[in-house]
Order: C-alpha cells, then structure tokens, then sequence
C-alpha cells in the first residue's frame, strides 16, 4: 500500500458552501462553474430537491456524490457522502488529481499532526501554522460587533489570540470595547 504525501493543507476542499450552502441559494439552473476554479464544474440531479451532486474536474468523468440536507435550529446545512460512504463535510482533492473524496480515502493527514510537538522546529511550526490560520480567520470575518457588543466569533479569536501570546491584539481589542461601552452610557436616552 503507498503512503500518500499530501497532506490536507495541500489539498483543495469542496464544502456545501463552495456548492451552494443551501441547494434554493443556488444561482442558476445547469452547469455551474466553482469560484476560484473553473476546472470544477457541478450541478444537481433535482433544483428542487437534490439528493445528488454531480462534480467534474477537468472535463474529466463527473463523480455522483448523495447530497443530504440537514435541518439545523437557524437554517440549514447540508453533508456530502463519499464512495466510501463516509458523511463529510468537506471533500478533498489532491493536486494534479480528478477525483473528489473524504480525507480517510485520500490518506490525508494534518501538518501538526506529522511533527513532534516538543522539539523545538515543532513548536515554532506549530505556533507558524497556528498564527497562519488565526490570520485567515480574521480576514474571513465579517462584522466583529453584533448590538454593539463582540460577536461570539470574534471573542473565539480573541482567545485564540491570547494563547498565543499577541497580548497587544487582545488588549487593544479590550481597551476598543471599554470606549464604546463608555460612550454608551453618554448616548444612552434618558427616560
């Protein structure tokens, strides 16, 4: 059996979101091109109500993945499953490769997961890696104030930045949040 050599931050995802978080978002009718890749295209066997998801890489044979929707308490989400018959949320392909499929299948590991964690390249690509992806999330992040106060997300980044020591971020972020607590008080009608 070979050992496979990429890992999952090498791989490209596809998410229900990439495909239409839910199957009534969905722009247009037909073959649709994934943003960011106009190798991919996809389409559903049903607008109205898929139970299957077509996707093509490279003009290449289209894979049949079930779609299955998913009632949650504020919408709806959606899994896909693999050949293999493994629920996913995500669904991966390797590079130069045509074929989707979970991370079990394609032998995937995470990065963090192929070092030691004590030795000293380990924690700094640990910390690396983990800063990398504090970045990303704060620049995916929307809004940060939700009625004023921080979201719940941004309060998630927040901590995460405390563990790894950016004190000055979550300090700057508290002092921001005392000077509009403050300023509410001031603005605040008087009944």
């Amino acid at each position: 059996m070979e050992n496979n050599k990429y890992l999952v931050e090498d791989c490209f995802a596809l998410t229900p979101r990439d495909v239409g978080w839910r199957y009534d978002r969905i722009r247009k009718l037909g073959i649709n091109q994934l943003e960011g890749r106009n190798d991919i295209t996809y389409w559903f066997d049903d607008m109205d109500a898929p139970t299957c998801l077509f996707v093509s890489v490279g003009g290449h044979d289209p894979q049949e993945f079930k779609w299955e929707p998913v009632e949650l308490t504020f919408g709806e989400s959606a899994y896909f499953y693999c050949k293999c018959g493994y629920k996913a949320r995500k669904l991966f392909l390797v590079p130069n490769g045509f074929e989707f499929k979970c991370r079990i299948c394609q032998k995937l590991k995470y990065r963090l997961s192929s070092m030691n964690p004590n030795s000293v390249a380990g924690r700094a690509i640990h910390t690396f890696d983990r800063m990398t992806k504090l970045i990303e999330v704060r620049e995916n992040m929307a809004r940060i104030f939700y009625k004023g106060k921080y979201t719940k997300r941004f309060n998630r980044f927040l901590e995460h930045c405390k563990v790894l020591g950016f004190n000055d971020v979550v300090d700057d972020a508290q002092s921001l949040n005392e000077v509009i607590q403050s300023q509410k008080i001031f603005t605040k009608p008087v009944h």
